[in-house]
C-alpha cells in the first residue's frame, strides 16, 4: 500500500503568493511548476481522505491544479492562498465522490458527544498512514463530514450546504463518525472505555 503523507515538502525559501501569482498570470510555466511540486504532495492526502484510492487521489490533484490555473483570476487576495485552493480541491474531490456514489447519510439521532479519555497508548504514536487508514474505515456520510469539520475547519452549516444536509444531520454524522473511530481504536487498544 501506497503511503500517503500530508507533510510539505522542504522549501529552500518561503514562497511569495502574490509574486508567483503574478507570474503565473503572465504565463510563466516554471512558476506554476513551483506550486505543482510545493503542493501537490499535500493535496495527495487531503485527496487520499476523501477518495481512498492513490489513484483517484492523482487525478483529483490534477483536475484541481487545472481548475486553479483557469481561475487564478478570480482569487482576491483576501484570505489564504493555500485555503482557497484547498476549497477549489474539497470541491473536486466532494464532486467525483458524490458522481460515484450516493453518500449514506445516517438518520439524525441525539447522540451525546462523549470526551475522548482513558487513552492506553498515545495516539501520537500511530503513523500518519494509520490514522489515514482508520479514517478511510469510517462509512462514507461520518468520513465526509468528519474531513469536513475536523481536518478541514468547515461549520457545520457550510457542510450541510455541500453536502445537502442539515446543520443538525452534520453534527449528528460528526458524533457517530468520533463514536466509530473510538470503536476502531478499541480494537487496536489504543483507547480504553473503562478505567
Amino acid at each position: 500500500m501506497e503511503v500517503v503523507a500530508e507533510t510539505l515538502p522542504a522549501t529552500p525559501k518561503k514562497l511569495d503568493h502574490n509574486q508567483l501569482i503574478q507570474e503565473i498570470k503572465d504565463g510563466n510555466q516554471q512558476s506554476f511548476r513551483s506550486l505543482y511540486n510545493r503542493y501537490a504532495p499535500l493535496f495527495k492526502g487531503i485527496a487520499y481522505r476523501y477518495v481512498g484510492c492513490a489513484d483517484v487521489s492523482n487525478d483529483m490533484i490534477q483536475e484541481t491544479f487545472v481548475k486553479i490555473y483557469k481561475n487564478l483570476h478570480t482569487f482576491s487576495f483576501k484570505g489564504s492562498f493555500e485555503g482557497w485552493m484547498k476549497r477549489i480541491l474539497v470541491n473536486c474531490c466532494l464532486e467525483y465522490v458524490s458522481k460515484q456514489k450516493k453518500i449514506i447519510f445516517e438518520p439524525d439521532s441525539v447522540l451525546a458527544d462523549q470526551s475522548v479519555s482513558n487513552w492506553e497508548l498515545p495516539v501520537s504514536e500511530m503513523s500518519a498512514q494509520e490514522i489515514v487508514d482508520l479514517i478511510n474505515q469510517l462509512p462514507d456520510g461520518y468520513r465526509m463530514v468528519f474531513n469536513l469539520n475536523v481536518l478541514e475547519g468547515y461549520s457545520h452549516k457550510e457542510i450541510g450546504e455541500h453536502l445537502g444536509i442539515s446543520e443538525s444531520a452534520s453534527r449528528s454524522q460528526l458524533t457517530k463518525a468520533k463514536q466509530k473511530l473510538r470503536d476502531l481504536l478499541k480494537t487496536i487498544r489504543i483507547y480504553s472505555a473503562a478505567r
